[in-house]
């Protein structure tokens, strides 16, 4: 295996083991999957017919999800993924319709809400990945479970999320002549563009920085530092431009820590940190000497 492909998997490991920080889950020993999902379903709102009819629905859903290749390439690693789904009973006379409150989350610094999903569903119904073919059921999930994994792999090499992230373009573009479920269709390809736009390329670049310092974290050289140091810099720039940026930060909320553990007491980093995330100027002040 060449240096880069060591690089490569050690950038892997390192974004969940930073996603395994923020929940406590252990990294180690986990196989054969790319993705491992905990689905949570809340039924509390519909009749309690269909609360019993759809009891079984979170296992489904994990099942969908866990069950399949996502990326095409083998993996000894996972990318955690949590949803919570809030389900309403929007049933017409000849159909069972359902609405939800939709949440995605990497356990880290990828998160998505969405209100706006509607769906057919019978319980019974068999799940299916059949590529092509647009499902406002599984079509919604394809189209998240991609921005996930498109985000974790900018992690790991200069915006290597694009193929995922394209992916949830060509479902967003399927669902539009879908006349019956398109609501909410318009907002996440506005979503999807921004992503994949110019105004995007500095933040997933960030990303790929970043994790390219992280993994030098125990070399014998300030190589680290370096990596790290260049991504806060992006960060402030991101940030400057722009202090609502949502992505920037959760990104500063959930990766705050290893810039703490990477620049140690060096006061003109931790004094630049300060400034792009003053929320936390007490935490990054306990270590500046």
């Amino acid at each position: 295996m060449d240096i880069r492909q060591n690089l490569w998997n050690k950038r892997f490991k390192m974004s969940l083991i930073c996603a395994a920080l923020i929940v406590a889950l252990p990294v180690q020993g986990l196989v054969a999957q790319s993705i491992r999902s905990e689905v949570k379903v809340m039924l509390e709102r519909l009749p309690l017919e269909k609360q019993q009819l759809l009891k079984d629905f979170a296992e489904e859903i994990e099942t969908y999800i866990n069950d399949h290749d996502w990326t095409g390439e083998p993996s000894d690693e996972e990318i955690p993924v949590s949803i919570q789904i809030f389900l309403v009973d929007n049933s017409v006379s000849y159909e069972a319709r359902y609405g939800s409150n939709f949440l995605i989350t990497n356990n880290s610094d990828l998160q998505y809400y969405d209100r706006y999903w509607r769906f057919p569903h019978q319980a019974g119904d068999r799940l299916e990945h059949i590529e092509g073919v647009f499902h406002p059921f599984t079509g919604f999930l394809d189209f998240y479970i991609n921005l996930i994994i498109g985000g974790e792999y900018d992690k790991l090499g200069r915006h290597l999320g694009t193929p995922f992230y394209e992916r949830a373009k060509l479902i967003s573009d399927q669902a539009q002549f879908n006349a019956q479920f398109n609501l909410g269709w318009k907002e996440r390809a506005d979503l999807i563009e921004y992503i994949l736009g110019e105004e995007n390329l500095k933040f997933r670049t960030m990303k790929d920085i970043f994790f390219l310092g992280l993994s030098y974290i125990g070399e014998q050289d300030t190589t680290a530092v370096r990596y790290c140091a260049e991504s806060l810099d992006l960060l402030d720039e991101i940030m400057n431009a722009n202090p609502d940026h949502k992505e920037a930060q959760q990104f500063i909320e959930a990766h705050h820590l290893e810039f703490i553990e990477v620049f140690g007491d060096d006061r003109n980093l931790m004094m630049k940190l300060i400034r792009v995330d003053p929320e936390r100027e007490a935490t990054y002040r306990e270590h500046i000497r």
